[in-house]
């Protein structure tokens, strides 16, 4: 890893958190995922009926960990339906100060997420998932009227998985968030399942942030859970560890942010990412780099 770059590293704000820099500077932005498919606590995903208190509690533990770590989070809020998207998005902003990431599978759903979150007032707080090859003149035309400024960026060719086909690809891709009003992109490396080409986006991070100077990252939380030799021989009460690992190797490559998965694994992601960031501020002091808020991890843990 280098622990300095020569580009300026952008620092951006989506809501009262700030994500970017170089390392050391800011903690990792995690982003844990709530109301997604399957997810226990909701009921109805088609009309958004969930358990509010089982809900309320997952925020309140990601915040709580917050406080105690200094590391920043978002979330990633899963909607399937128009009408599902209404309720998580209101609830969540009720509940919490974090920035809510808008994340569909579906275009048109996320349009009409982006549409709701300028309605309600909280553009600001949002960001967009995402801004890929392929996406349409009408999706962009709609994030633009939204207001929202940031979006997660994906440097991903299904066709070609290279370092060179995701610095091809991503050119491509923040032109078109450009296009979309985005000013504050979130380069996503674009992480496959397990796989033994898997690395090259880990190798791609440090590269593409000298590049742009962009904050970079990936979605590490469905890496290890999609490897069947961890399935097969890891128990699940031992597979954090191997969770563990992948985040901190991201960390270290040079990663601003990271989408960790379920939202209610914050009890021991918060304090691991904390403990990598800690480590990389201290490494990157020998440079000069000075962490930028008294609530970094490094102040928690030793001041």
């Amino acid at each position: 890893m280098s622990f300095k770059f020569n580009t300026k590293q952008n620092i951006y704000t989506v809501g009262k958190v700030k994500v970017g820099g170089q390392p050391g500077e800011l903690p990792t932005f995690i982003i844990g995922s709530i109301f997604w498919l399957g997810q226990k606590m909701v009921q109805d995903a088609n009309k958004g009926i969930f358990d509010a208190k089982v809900a309320e509690q997952i925020i309140n533990t990601m915040q709580t960990q917050s406080d105690i770590t200094g590391v920043q989070y978002g979330f990633d809020v899963v909607g399937t339906t128009e009408e599902a998207f209404g309720k998580y998005i209101d609830f969540v902003a009720k509940h919490c100060e974090a920035p809510i990431m808008l994340d569909a599978m579906s275009p048109k759903t996320r349009m009409t997420a982006a549409t709701m979150a300028k309605k309600m007032g909280l553009s600001d707080r949002c960001f967009y998932n995402s801004v890929y090859k392929g996406v349409t003149d009408a999706e962009l035309a709609n994030l633009k009227d939204s207001g929202i400024k940031m979006s997660i960026v994906l440097a991903d060719d299904p066709k070609d998985n290279s370092l060179e086909g995701k610095m091809k690809v991503i050119q491509e891709a923040l032109a078109l968030a450009d296009k979309g009003g985005i000013t504050k992109p979130l380069i996503d490396t674009a992480i496959p399942a397990f796989a033994p080409d898997m690395g090259t986006a880990v190798r791609t991070i440090p590269i593409m942030k000298e590049k742009y100077g962009h904050p970079v990252g990936l979605g590490s939380g469905n890496v290890v859970t999609t490897m069947g030799w961890v399935k097969a021989n890891v128990a699940k009460e031992f597979r954090p560890g191997c969770r563990t690992a992948t985040n901190a190797i991201m960390q270290t490559a040079g990663a601003n942010w990271l989408m960790i998965g379920p939202a209610e694994q914050a009890e021991w992601v918060f304090p691991a990412v904390a403990v990598t960031d800690s480590y990389i501020a201290s490494a990157a002091g020998d440079l000069g780099t000075r962490p930028l808020e008294e609530t970094h991890p490094i102040y928690k843990m030793f001041m």
